[in-house]
């Protein structure tokens, strides 16, 4: 039996694409998949170009972490090297399967963005304005 697990999308039969942490069951013709997850990309509405992802239990009516699929099912894996992608998938299989509390970061700096809030820019704005 291998243990090496790894973080993989697993092409079904059915058509759904499971990401997962998995390893193969050598001698029983079967992969271990542990905390698996559908990942879904969508268009952001307002604006072009940005794609979202959706992480979703792929088995919404338990939390159990570890299925077994026989490989008669499977068309497919690969393994995902994405850095991103695999935080991710991390970050919701802590969330989801593990219980723990996200905690959105706190704070904005320039780096994310942030440039003030609608009061400062308000004054700055009406200043410029009366000195024009």
């Amino acid at each position: 039996m291998n243990l090496d697990k790894f973080v993989a999308v697993v092409k079904l039969t059915s058509g759904e694409e499971v990401v997962a942490r998995i390893s193969e069951l050598e001698n029983m013709n079967k992969i271990l998949v542990d905390s698996p997850a559908m990942m879904n990309c969508s268009a952001h509405q307002r604006r072009p170009g940005i794609n979202m992802i959706k992480i979703e239990p792929w088995i919404k009516s338990g939390k159990e972490t570890t299925y077994i699929i026989d490989m008669s099912k499977i068309i497919t894996t690969s393994e995902i090297f994405d850095e991103d992608v695999i935080e991710a998938y991390d970050k919701f299989v802590d969330a989801y399967y593990n219980g723990v509390e996200m905690v959105p970061p706190r704070g904005m700096s320039r780096d994310m963005g942030y440039i003030s809030n609608v009061k400062d820019a308000r004054k700055s704005l009406e200043k410029l304005f009366k000195e024009s």
